[in-house]
């Protein structure tokens, strides 16, 4: 909202410099983002008066003009401007002016001819294209009437006045108006504002029986029509124009601009029909499905069947608090015009606008919310406007479709709790003059205060917000810093959340990568991957269609995290997730931790031969297994069954089951499951999801790692020449057994079969790793296991040591 200071000075009196004002206001709540000073960085622009106007000799479209600047000669100016011509008061840069982006003008000769200035347009001295009045869109300014030549154009086009940003909150859209603004100037400066009421008596006929108008009470509470007949359209009064285009609005005619100008005054938006657009019926509905409506803009809308639409009793005339229609639009021809003041539901206003890309300084308003006390007085301020300045006849009387009435809101406090939670000392006096400051009315009893708010603050509704009134305006930097009084809280981990942190980061050692997905989905993927699907949770007010419902498995979000890694070339994914799900059984709202695992692609590790090792049901069985070694009970009974889920394949899905408790599943996700898009296509997934509630209290404490070794540990390799028949396991089994206490490791290193090697015969290769983690081994000791166990497989297995 752009205000005015010098409209500001029309309902208080401000000697305050705007920008120390501007700090203030910001101080108590409302951030003024700019003040603008119009006129800076300009000079010597001065009111001409154009005295003689003739065609270049060189030219078909410029003109060489005399113009009076007040001195004693006039001076010649070069203009190519269509709209310049004898008699007319314009704006005149002078020899040395500086205008719009720091230009200079200079006296010099435009095609032989010598130029003394340059007479401009609005844009050039710094105004936006879009408040430049469209007559003088592509051409100069005229003043409407004589002003004196030489006297600068500063005040006479209002740039000598403040421009305050106010860069409002959606709470605060009482400030969206020059009446709100001056409220909440009046409190912070200790000024009370003043606000003229309006009695209009019509000097016109009774119209209210020449038209019917029905509105939904539900769609607009609020909905006055007053009619002002023989208006003559034309351009609007200087001032009012100079009030519009400092509030950011372009003029356009003497009757459109009343009602911008009373919805910046009251904050009442506003609309204008020509009468001849209703055929004596109006009636207020939503659309009906197929109807479509031109807006002022001429754009053309498809409507909704949830928009607000106001007829002529069978067609659309205006989208209700967004724009009005192009049927019924004031143009030079117009004679009468109806008006229109109401509140409508501000949801379908909102949805509408934005709905139909139609935002509106209108549409703005009423989505925020309105004074509904303005309602009326905004009808006759207008209507005063249109006799005044349109040379109106104002009929009598006012049609009330509705009219409903916003009861007043009372609220009641101790006065000791506004101490209490704002940390200050304010006395019952100062308290209650903060509630004059705002003119509120107060009802005092006891120790009691009762606030009557006003309607144009209906941001206002609880004791809280009567204390933060109550802080801004005494100061925010008043209140003296104290420390919080509050009681010594230990900080930590419960038993359970420390389990839950132990079993991630054991996790994350497994080489996944953790991740946090959304809580919310489609109910589809809500209650897949479950055994026994309960109730799913909805939401009333759903994001879109793929986040309508709480989670009750954490499998489909890392599915879909991983179609995401997918469409990015990203084919080895494992990834986990440690969460929330969440079910309705019994009238019960419920929520469970689990922990979810999904692996695709290769095996980090390789084996001895170097061949990639792909992931599939006992690789991921194999890391729930060394999971649960890690934690579980050793007296607990982990069994894996085959088990159907929706979502999952038929033949490589198991149930977990500990002590004969189902606690989750573990298996591939079904290869053609369609609830997914089209990258999982050819992509073997495969995950688990275990229910922590039920895992948690069946853990041990904290897993204990082993210091590394403080001695080195020796190696030694073995290359044995065995029989075909005989496995690895038998070989390995025989050196365990024999090789003594110092061996901590044994690999298989390689097996060959083939030339070179005797028929019936393979070689297999071992690396025996030997360590004593209470001192040095010696090579004497190693060595004499190593005997042992080539003694032991010579005498045994018939093996033949290399």
């Amino acid at each position: 909202m752009l205000v005015s200071y010098k409209w500001l000075q029309d309902f208080l009196k401000l000697d305050i410099d705007p920008n120390e004002l501007a700090e203030k206001i910001t101080r108590t709540g409302i951030e003024i983002a700019s003040v603008e000073h119009p006129m800076e960085g300009l000079k010597k622009l001065v009111v001409g008066h154009v005295l003689e106007c003739e065609m270049h000799p060189d030219s078909d479209h410029l003109h060489i003009t005399q113009v009076d600047i007040g001195e004693d000669e006039p001076i010649q100016i070069v203009c190519g401007a269509p709209n310049v011509a004898a008699g007319e008061y314009v704006i005149v840069a002078l020899h040395g002016a500086r205008i719009a982006g720091n230009e200079k003008i200079k006296r010099g000769k435009i095609r032989g001819v010598v130029s003394n200035g340059m007479i401009c347009g609005l844009q050039e001295i710094g105004f936006s294209d879009s408040v430049v009045p469209q007559e003088f869109a592509d051409g100069i300014f005229v003043f409407p009437d004589a002003i004196k030549p030489g006297t600068d154009v500063y005040e006479a086009l209002g740039m000598d006045d403040y421009i305050l940003d106010f860069d409002i909150t959606p709470n605060r859209a009482d400030t969206l108006s020059m009446e709100g603004a001056a409220y909440e100037v009046g409190a912070i400066v200790g000024q009370k504002p003043k606000i003229e009421d309006v009695v209009l008596k019509g000097d016109g006929s009774d119209w209210t029986k020449e038209l019917s108008v029905s509105a939904d009470k539900k769609l607009a509470p609020k909905f006055l029509m007053r009619k002002v007949s023989n208006v003559k359209i034309a351009p609007s009064p200087l001032w009012l124009q100079i009030r519009l285009w400092n509030a950011g609005i372009r003029p356009i005619n003497n009757v459109v601009d009343a009602t911008n100008y009373i919805m910046l005054l009251t904050g009442q938006p506003m609309h204008a029909y020509d009468a001849n657009a209703f055929a004596g019926k109006c009636e207020v509905r939503l659309a009906k499905k197929g109807e479509k409506l031109t807006l002022l803009n001429e754009n053309e809308l498809e409507l909704d069947t949830e928009d607000i639409v106001i007829t002529d009793g069978s067609k659309p005339v205006a989208l209700a608090g967004v724009m009005g229609g192009l049927n019924s639009e004031v143009t030079s021809a117009t004679t009468d015009v109806i008006l229109e003041s109401a509140v409508f539901d501000p949801a379908l206003v909102r949805k509408a606008a934005l709905r139909h890309d139609a935002r509106s300084e209108s549409s703005a308003r009423f989505e925020k919310g309105l004074n509904w006390d303005n309602t009326e007085k905004a009808l006759n301020m207008a209507a005063l406007l249109l006799r005044n300045h349109a040379e109106g006849t104002v009929n009598e009387g006012i049609i009330y479709a509705q009219n409903e009435e916003k009861p007043k809101c009372e609220i009641t406090a101790k006065f000791a709790y506004f101490n209490k939670i704002l940390g200050t000392e304010l006395s019952n006096e100062e308290i209650l003059a903060i509630f004059d400051r705002l003119n509120f009315e107060t009802k005092v009893s006891g120790d009691e205060v009762t606030v009557i708010v006003p309607s144009r603050r209906w941001d206002i509704s609880i004791k809280a917000d009567l204390v933060e009134e109550v802080g801004r305006i005494y100061g925010y930097d008043n209140i003296k810093s104290t420390q919080p009084v509050l009681g010594q809280t230990h900080g930590g981990y419960n038993a359970d959340e420390t389990k839950v942190r132990h079993l991630r980061h054991l996790v994350e050692a497994q080489g996944l990568v953790e991740t946090i997905n959304y809580s919310l989905t489609s109910e589809e993927l809500a209650t897949l991957f479950e055994e026994k699907a309960l109730a799913p949770v909805k939401v009333e007010w759903p994001l879109n269609s793929a986040r309508t419902t709480m989670r009750q498995n954490l499998m489909a979000s890392l599915v879909e995290a991983a179609s995401y890694n997918f469409a990015r070339k990203q084919n080895e994914v494992r990834i986990f997730e440690q969460g929330r799900v969440y079910d309705h059984e019994s009238d019960e709202y419920n929520e469970h931790t689990h922990l979810a695992a999904l692996y695709t692609g290769t095996a980090e590790e390789t084996n001895w031969q170097h061949i990639d090792e792909k992931i599939d049901f006992y690789y991921v069985k194999g890391q729930v297994e060394s999971l649960f070694d890690a934690v579980i009970k050793t007296s607990a009974k982990i069994e894996y069954k085959a088990l159907k889920l929706p979502g999952m394949h038929p033949t490589r899905t198991a149930g977990i089951y500990i002590n004969d408790q189902y606690v989750g599943f573990i298996g591939q996700i079904a290869p053609l499951l369609n609830l997914f898009d089209k990258n999982l296509r050819g992509k073997e997934l495969y995950g688990y999801e275990l229910n922590l509630d039920l895992i948690l209290p069946l853990m041990d404490g904290e897993t204990k790692s082993m210091p590394a070794p403080k001695y080195p540990s020796v190696e030694r390799d073995m290359s044995l020449l065995v029989a075909e028949n005989i496995t690895s396991d038998e070989v390995a089994n025989v050196i365990r057994e024999n090789a003594g206490k110092y061996l901590v490791k044994l690999d298989v290193i390689d097996v060959y079969q083939g030339k070179h090697i005797e028929a019936g015969k393979k070689s297999l290769a071992y690396k025996l790793t030997f360590l004593n983690e209470k001192e040095t081994l010696t090579d004497e000791v190693v060595t004499k296991a190593v005997s042992a166990v080539s003694e032991a497989l010579t005498s045994q297995l018939e093996v033949e040591v290399r």
